[in-house]
């Protein structure tokens, strides 16, 4: 009799784990549909003339044209360098020239957007108060530059960066 019971509570031990299994699996594949493009989710930065797909739970916010999430001190501002191409605003920056405005240099990451069109994104790192921050500074286009600054607590960055990469991607 007590081996039956044993057997009982391993096999509802195991269909528990399993339904835990499918939920975790449907949670991920949630996110990463979420993560998809579609031009249906584009919405205009606000003071601007540039179309993106900010992450989920982002809110719009004139005052830094651009988007915030309320609570986790992140932040995305869209700014436009008209008849500019990105090209020059990479080649001024250096390691050096990042350094010299108070910011440490971490790595430079080279994209194409959802409309094929080259990007990079330079990812430097500052502190405010007692927290680490980074920031992801992107840049692209060709004759006018589209330059966006996503900034995030480091500590969040793996949490975050799915998001933050295609949101950038989506950059029309």
């Amino acid at each position: 009799m007590k081996k039956i019971g044993v057997l009982l509570q391993v096999m509802l031990i195991c269909i528990c784990l399993s339904a835990q299994e499918k939920t975790l699996e449907n949670f991920v594949a949630e996110q990463q549909e979420k993560l998809l493009y579609s031009p249906e989710k584009l919405v205009q930065a606000p003071n601007t003339n540039v179309f993106l797909i900010p992450p989920e739970h982002f809110i719009a916010d004139p005052s830094i044209n651009g988007f915030v999430h309320p609570g986790s001190a992140c932040t995305i501002q869209v700014i436009e360098i008209p008849e500019v191409s990105y090209n020059i605003i990479e080649n001024a920056m250096t390691p050096e020239y990042i350094i010299s405005q108070n910011y440490s240099f971490s790595e430079k990451l080279n994209i194409k957007t959802e409309n094929n069109k080259n990007g990079v994104i330079y990812f430097v790192r500052f502190t405010s108060g007692e927290t680490e921050f980074e920031r992801a500074m992107f840049f692209t286009g060709d004759q006018n530059t589209v330059w966006i600054n996503f900034n995030y607590p480091l500590s969040m960055k793996n949490l975050l960066y799915p998001a933050i990469e295609a949101c950038l991607k989506s950059v029309q």
